[in-house]
């Protein structure tokens, strides 16, 4: 990403967003399904279990239940996952939300998600050290805070219903969003319980005691991915879906071998199409700034790079394969070092040996990136 800055610190100020175009960091996310990310060290779960509402989002309605940064419940009975982490087709939307339903004692469809907003101090994800997204993590990293946040929105809850009714929060159950008492014949739902569950005093996560997992009902099942219909019929909305007054995009080209930099760019034809307002040259990568993409395209094409290829114009995939065959024989960091794996081979009635090799794959997103003027 330290070259999409670079590219866009280039730009002139007159063609970055003015002033006016600001918009709220609510309304930004909602538009860009955007998380950030923020550099911490040491993150913590248990700093998401002491937000209050006012911490989590704005303009809450009266009696809203928030016990924690992951959860909200209006007197409705809506139930709302704030989500840390982003949907990038590995089915956290879905995943994440099982995690906070099993405990909360709701079902799948009574969860609405709303991105988390930028705050490392409530959404870092622990096992990365920021509020990001990547590295297989995001199951790992919220597996006990998003559980915990559910475990005490369930038993505040329950205790709500249990003050109501005079009696042991012990002898009450919730199910799909509802407190039934001992008998069954007494029930509230959790948009009733709200505005009362907000007032009781929030336990630490580390004292809910959260379910065996033989209890488990969702944890663990074949459940329909959340997200799939609205990407299906066109409702989702993605980076490359935002639109913003006075907003600018670029169209880049960048070098086909890593090190190499552009050797001729014809500017003054890029400039000469319309609605091009810059051409940006940060050697292995060049970018036409526009008013729109087409003429972002347009102006590209017209810009009729050549590329110096520098000193990898040689290299070859055969090459790569070879260099990291070689790098393979060496002693790399242990991260962890269970058992003799060498008694083990020498030891084993039989031993299998096959190498496995797979082809370059661009790690590009399709999304753009979103530089947001300070």
């Amino acid at each position: 990403m330290l070259r999409e800055f670079e590219i866009m610190d280039k730009l002139t100020l007159a063609e970055r967003m003015s002033d006016e175009t600001a918009m709220s960091r609510r309304a930004f996310l909602q538009g860009t399904g955007l998380l950030l990310g923020f550099a911490m060290t040491g993150a913590s779960a248990e700093p998401v279990f002491a937000a209050s509402a006012s911490q989590v989002v704005e303009h809450e309605v009266t009696g809203t239940f928030a016990p924690n940064g992951f959860i909200r419940i209006d007197p409705t009975g809506a139930v709302i996952l704030v989500m840390p982490m982003v949907e990038m087709g590995q089915g956290v939307y879905t995943s994440l939300t099982m995690l906070l339903a099993e405990e909360l004692e709701v079902r799948l469809d009574q969860i609405q998600v709303q991105h988390a907003p930028p705050n490392h101090a409530l959404y870092a994800n622990s096992i990365i050290g920021i509020q990001n997204t990547g590295g297989s993590a995001s199951i790992r990293a919220f597996w006990t805070p998003l559980r915990q946040a559910g475990a005490v929105g369930r038993n505040l809850l329950i205790a709500a219903a249990a003050k109501r009714w005079n009696v042991d929060p012990a002898t009450c159950r919730a199910r799909d969003g509802v407190v039934f008492d001992s008998t069954g014949s007494k029930h509230l739902s959790y948009g009733e319980l709200a505005d009362a569950a907000a007032k009781l005093p929030v336990p630490p996560a580390a004292n809910v005691k959260l379910k065996d997992p033989k209890d488990f009902h969702l944890i663990g099942t074949r459940a329909k991915r959340v997200d799939s219909a609205m990407k299906v019929d066109g409702r989702a909305l993605f980076g490359i879906d935002t639109r913003l007054p006075g907003m600018k995009v670029a169209a880049v080209a960048i070098s086909p071998v890593l090190g190499g930099k552009a050797r001729t760019i014809v500017e003054k034809a890029a400039l000469a199409v319309r609605g091009v307002r810059q051409v940006v040259n940060v050697d292995e990568a060049v970018a036409v700034v526009a008013d729109h993409m087409a003429a972002a395209k347009k102006g590209l094409e017209a810009a009729a790079i050549t590329w110096d290829d520098g000193p990898n114009s040689k290299v070859s995939s055969a090459d790569i394969v070879k260099q990291l065959a070689q790098q393979s024989h060496k002693p790399g960091a242990v991260a962890r070092n269970v058992g003799d794996a060498g008694k083990a081979l020498t030891e084993a009635a039989q031993r299998v040996d096959a190498v496995y090799q797979v082809p370059f794959l661009a790690h590009a997103a399709m999304e753009p990136f979103i530089y947001w003027p300070s």
